[in-house]
């Protein structure tokens, strides 16, 4: 496994431990039967019924076991030993159906047989800036789509990754948080960061990390290239998390599930994005 991506998984490791701890991360809301899906994807994907679902990146699983609630059949796929032992633990006591796989997504085909075996292929929510090349993603996910089958992603958008950290404002007195502070243009290398605050419990520090700033561009023609045909790309003034130290709640769903953005008077910025694209039911070759 790439070094950064094993940092990761031990960063993901600790995070598990924090986010498994009371109503934080809406765990007891999903033990309660709340959906912890939010109304963006919900609507956008739509029914799912009877349907073959594979979740990308899933954490300890409350969105993939929200999609079987609603009627998937679903698979979760995570890297991290300890999500996924949570998510299988969550499933049994739910009493749902589902599989997870523990594996670096990289290495999804060596843990996960078959392809063109889903119908839907879903992932969300502070995933892609985890991974350090976008290209071996989109082809695995034209992998396992079946033909005909749609892909679809909301996460946090780009453009709300170059603003100054809630760290880098107390660390450089005088910084302006509304002026750009990280590149747009991410590098090949990505970024270490060292131990901090849990994004979901302040109280917690979890071990480094090292991410990957990617384009809307790098995204979509990820996907383009793998072969999926975009259907809709659609932005959002708001967010899933406060992303920008300027941002405030704009929409409540429970305690932990809530939709961010910038604050009245200030100008609207895109904040979230969401892709949805389908594998071709037929595939043409060109002669040259």
């Amino acid at each position: 496994m790439h070094d950064a991506m094993e940092l990761n998984r031990r960063h993901w490791d600790d995070a598990t431990e924090a986010h498994a701890r009371g109503n934080i991360y809406g765990l007891e809301d999903f033990r309660r039967g709340m959906c912890r899906l939010h109304r963006v994807e919900l609507a956008e994907v739509g029914d799912v019924s009877g349907k073959s679902l594979l979740h990308l990146q899933c954490h300890f699983g409350l969105d993939t076991l929200s999609w079987a609630r609603r009627g998937a059949k679903v698979t979760g796929v995570d890297f991290s030993p300890k999500a996924v032992e949570l998510a299988r633990l969550l499933a049994s006591d739910s009493g749902i159906p589902a599989t997870f796989v523990c594996c670096n997504l990289y290495d999804v085909r060596d843990s996960l047989p078959g392809g063109g075996t889903f119908d839907v292929i879903f992932t969300s929510h502070g995933a892609l800036c985890w991974l350090p090349d976008l290209k071996p993603w989109a082809q695995i996910i034209a992998h396992y789509l079946k033909p005909g089958g749609v892909f679809y992603v909301a996460d946090a958008h780009p453009m709300g990754r170059i603003f100054p950290t809630e760290a880098d404002i107390n660390e450089n007195p005088g910084i302006d948080p509304a002026r750009p502070f990280f590149p747009y243009f991410g590098a090949a290398e990505g970024m270490r960061w060292p131990a901090s605050a849990d994004y979901a419990d302040p109280t917690i520090t979890t071990g480094p990390s090292h991410d990957w700033q990617h384009t809307l561009a790098d995204i979509v023609g990820a996907l383009l290239g793998a072969g999926l045909v975009l259907e809709f790309l659609h932005e959002f003034p708001f967010c899933a998390w406060r992303a920008i130290p300027a941002m405030v709640q704009v929409e409540r769903f429970s305690d932990s599930h809530r939709y961010w953005g910038m604050p009245a008077g200030t100008p609207s910025l895109p904040l979230m994005f969401s892709i949805r694209a389908r594998k071709p039911e037929t595939t043409t070759t060109t002669k040259e």
